[in-house]
C-alpha cells in the first residue's frame, strides 16, 4: 500500500511541477506602477507576470527534466533512480525556495520626471504562483519518494 501511495504521489507531482512552469514565476510590474504607466511606452512589451520559461534560461528545463524523473521513477521505480530523484529534489526545492526569497526579476524601474523630488517609481517585486506550485510539487514528490525508501 505505501508503494501504491508514494507512486501516486511521484505521478500526481510530476505534472503539477511541469505545470507550475506554465504559470507566472513573479509579478515584476506591481498593480500601482501598471495603473500609473499601463498606457505609455514605458511598459510596452514587458511582461507584468512572466512565467518561469520567460524568466529562466536554464532552471526552467531542468525542473522540467526533474518533473519528468519525478514521473517515469512513479512508473519504473528502482532504488538508484529514487536517489537520483531525491538529490534532484532537493536542489529543485532549494532553487524554488531561493527563487521565492529573491524574486527571479529586478521589476521595472522607471524615472518619473513628475513625482516630487523627480526620482524612480516605487516597484515592489513579488514572487508568483508558479513557484507556489512548484514549492507543493516538489514537496509532494519528495514525500513519495522518501514513502518509497520505507517499502525497501
Amino acid at each position: 500500500m505505501r508503494e501504491t501511495i508514494s507512486d501516486w504521489l511521484m505521478a500526481i507531482s510530476g505534472p503539477l511541477l511541469l505545470g507550475s512552469l506554465f504559470l507566472a514565476w513573479s509579478h515584476q510590474i506591481s498593480t500601482g506602477v501598471r495603473a500609473r504607466y499601463g498606457g505609455t511606452a514605458a511598459l510596452a512589451g514587458i511582461p507584468a507576470d512572466p512565467t518561469a520559461w520567460q524568466v529562466y534560461s536554464g532552471a526552467d528545463v531542468l525542473l522540467a527534466l526533474v518533473a519528468g524523473g519525478l514521473f517515469a521513477v512513479a512508473l519504473w521505480g528502482g532504488r538508484g533512480r529514487r536517489i537520483a530523484l531525491a538529490l534532484a529534489l532537493a536542489v529543485a526545492f532549494v532553487f524554488v525556495l531561493h527563487a521565492m526569497s529573491v524574486p527571479p526579476t529586478n521589476g521595472v524601474t522607471i524615472f518619473d520626471p513628475t513625482l516630487t523630488p523627480p526620482g524612480y517609481s516605487a516597484n515592489p517585486v513579488s514572487s508568483g504562483t508558479g513557484e507556489v506550485l512548484a514549492l507543493i510539487a516538489l514537496a509532494l514528490g519528495g514525500i513519495g519518494v522518501g514513502l518509497a525508501f520505507t517499502v525497501d
